[in-house]
C-alpha cells in the first residue's frame, strides 16, 4: 500500500509541480513512500512489530503535507482551501492518536486492508457485470449487421 500510494503521490505530484508552489513536499513524502514500500516488501518481519507506529508517523506527516499544501492551494485560488486544511489536521492528529496507542493503529492498518480487500472485490463483480453487459450488446449488434449484410441489393434498387 504504501509502495502504490508513493507512486500515484508521485504522479500526484509530477502533473502538478508546474502550478502549485512549494510542491517540494509532495515528492518528499511520494519518495519516501515508495522507499518503504520496497523495506517493507524485502524485510518484513522487523517491519511488522514496527508498521503500527509506521503507519502513525505517516499519517502525521501526510497529515502535515496535506495541512501546508491547503496554504498553497489558498494562494492560487482554491476557495475551499480550508476543507483541506482541516482534513490534514485531522489526519495528523489521528496519526498522534495512533502514536499514543499502536493497538488503534495496528487495528486501523487491519481495517483498511479488510476494507480495500471488500471493494476490490465489488470492483470485480462490476467489472464482471459491465463485460456481460457489453457482450450482449455486442451480440445483439452483430445480429442487427448480420441481417443488414443479408439483405438482397437487387431487391433495394
Amino acid at each position: 500500500m504504501f509502495f502504490l500510494g508513493g507512486c500515484t503521490e508521485l504522479a500526484a505530484w509530477s502533473a502538478t509541480r508546474g502550478f502549485i508552489p512549494m510542491s517540494g513536499l509532495m515528492f518528499l513524502s511520494a519518495l519516501l513512500q515508495i522507499i518503504l514500500g520496497a523495506v517493507m516488501v524485502f524485510h518484513p518481519a522487523p517491519l511488522m512489530v514496527a508498521l503500527p507506529f509506521i503507519f502513525a508517523f505517516w499519517l502525521m506527516f501526510e497529515g502535515i503535507n496535506l495541512a501546508i499544501s491547503s496554504f498553497d492551494f489558498k494562494r492560487v485560488g482554491f476557495r475551499r482551501w480550508w476543507i483541506v486544511c482541516c482534513f490534514g489536521v485531522l489526519a495528523s492528529c489521528f496519526g498522534m492518536y495512533c502514536l499514543v496507542n499502536p493497538n488503534v493503529s495496528a487495528e486501523t492498518i487491519a481495517w483498511i486492508v479488510g476494507l480495500g480487500i471488500i471493494l476490490d472485490g465489488i470492483g470485480n463483480w462490476v467489472k464482471v457485470a459491465v463485460v456481460n453487459k457489453v457482450e450482449k450488446r455486442f451480440v445483439k449488434l452483430h445480429d442487427r449487421l448480420r441481417e443488414v449484410t443479408d439483405i438482397d441489393w437487387e431487391e433495394v434498387k
